[in-house]
């Protein structure tokens, strides 16, 4: 199931509830650097909190992902990028600390996980077409194991 990331015009920010609710759960405004990933037709917004500030924690990501079954936030770690030629590179991540939802600790159900998948998927895309010279990425995802 693909991610269609989607830029949101300003009035539809202002009139669509889902969005509305999106950003004051996200704690975003309205700025348009905000980085935020949306998909409308199916009502799902990630947003890259953040990483790591020290050598320790450089390859952390801050994760908040909404959609109609619920809020999760997560982090991720990359374990290895690697560029396979001029125009491709491949990285593998894993997710972090265990998802939190509606309720400490929640994993979500496999659909949702999916959808993570793909919107992070997306967001790699978009970000390494954008800021980097690649046009092609291989994207692995290790599931943290959560007891």
């Amino acid at each position: 199931m693909a991610f269609k990331n989607e830029y949101v015009p300003p009035l539809e920010q202002e009139t669509s509830e889902f969005l509305k609710n999106a950003r004051e759960m996200l704690r975003t405004g309205y700025s348009k650097y905000d980085a935020w990933t949306v998909d409308r037709e199916k009502d799902m917004v990630l947003l890259y909190v953040g990483g790591g500030r020290d050598l320790e924690s450089a390859n952390l990501g801050i994760w908040k992902f909404i959609d109609c079954k619920g809020f999760y936030s997560f982090t991720t770690e990359q374990l290895d990028k690697n560029e396979l030629s001029s125009s491709e590179v491949a990285i593998t991540y894993k997710f972090g600390r265990p998802f939190t939802g509606t309720s400490p600790y929640s994993l979500p159900d496999a659909e949702t996980l999916q959808n993570i998948k793909a919107a992070l998927q997306e967001y790699a895309r978009r970000y390494l077409f954008n800021l980097e010279h690649y046009k092609h990425c291989q994207l692995t995802w290790i599931d943290a194991k959560h007891g």
